[in-house]
This record gives C-alpha cells, structure tokens and sequence, in this order.
C-alpha cells in the first residue's frame, strides 16, 4: 500500500512537471527528489535506499554524509552532479559501485563511508568487518578509476535550498551500453571487399 501512495504522489507531481530522462549527455542539474524512508535497505533497488526522482523514477541510492538526517519521505529541490572523475574520492566510491560483486549493501555502505571518511554509525558496527574493509582496501588502489561504458556511475544529490539540511547522498546512474563486436563474418566483410578490389586491379594491370 505505501508503494502504491508513493507512486501515485510521483505521477501527481509529475504531471505538472516536464518529462526529463536522466541521462549522462543531458544530466539535469536539478530535481524534485525524495527518500523512501523505508530503508536500509531500500525495498525496490536493494542498495541503502530508493530515492525517487520526480521526472524520472527510482534509483539505487548510498548514503555519503553520516552527519546530517537524510530528508525522509518529503519531496525536496535538489542539484544533481556528476561524480566521475571529480576526485580521488569519488573515483574509488564509483569503483566500489562497479565491483562490489555480491557483497551485501551493508558492507558495501560502510566500504562507502570508510572511503568518503566518514564515521560509521554506531547501529550500523555489524558493517564494519572484513567484507568492508576489504573492499574499501581494494578501492583505495583505484584513485584514478573512471567509469566505463555499461559500467554505472555516481550522481552526487545535494539539497539545493539553505533551509534543507539534508544529508548528501548519491544514486547510480548506468552509463551507455557498449557497442557490440561485430560477429567473424562482419568483420572479414571489408577485408573480403578489399581484397577483391586488389585482385581485380592486379589482373587489369596484368591483361
């Protein structure tokens, strides 16, 4: 039944809002955003939260400030940036999102907070383990790490409006696929091609 609510608030809001597919060539700067504050972990996406985005559905979302309360529940304006290549910092979180493989979204949290300096809280310990720092080890070799194609990346969400303190987090974004590879046959289509074409100029030049 929440789920249902959730989504009827976002056709609503978004009906008076224009459509806007959130895309790496065209990454908007800003968003009506919300956290599902049934978490961790996030009932849709598996990872810390969901965060819906007004235009543009439900993303995997990490928390990266253990600070400042997350905005629970409630719709925000919020500025959205990309995370690649920006520091070293956000090179091993987008490295950790790439090969996290089948460690737990607990652990791979606190890989997150462990990287991004940030204290782990205390009801969370159980995520401090050989997993995590493991993992956040490995990441730390990665500093100059950028995201590939059908890789995902980081997209850093911060409340844009003073009076929102609200904590920082990030959703994953999926990068474009990569081209496929041509089959044998394709490939050796040109090679055939030229070939022909050389021999038939040997034999024009021979007669």
């Amino acid at each position: 039944m929440k789920k249902l609510i959730v989504a009827l608030l976002v056709a609503a809001l978004c009906m008076v809002a224009p459509a806007i597919a959130l895309d790496w060539d065209d990454l908007p700067t800003g968003d009506m955003v919300m956290v599902d504050g049934d978490y961790p972990p996030g009932e849709l996406c598996g990872t810390y939260f969901d965060v819906y985005l007004c235009d543009d559905g439900v993303y995997p979302g990490w928390c990266v400030d253990t600070v400042t309360s997350s905005i629970k529940d409630e719709w925000y304006d919020a500025c959205l940036s990309s995370t690649i290549g920006v520091s070293e910092q956000w090179n091993m979180v987008n490295w950790i999102l790439n090969n996290r493989g089948d460690i737990p979204f607990g652990e791979t949290q606190a890989a997150i907070w462990m990287v991004m300096g940030q204290e782990i809280p205390t009801k969370y310990a159980e995520w401090d383990n050989m997993l995590s720092v493991a993992l956040a080890a490995e990441a730390s070799e990665h500093p100059d790490y950028v995201p590939g194609c059908g890789d995902v990346g980081a997209v850093l969400v911060e409340a844009c409006q003073p009076c929102y303190e609200g904590q920082t987090l990030i959703i994953e974004l999926p990068l474009d696929p990569c081209p496929p590879v041509p089959e044998f046959p394709t490939m050796m289509i040109p090679v055939f091609l030229v070939g022909s074409v050389l021999v038939a100029a040997s034999v024009l030049k021979k007669e």
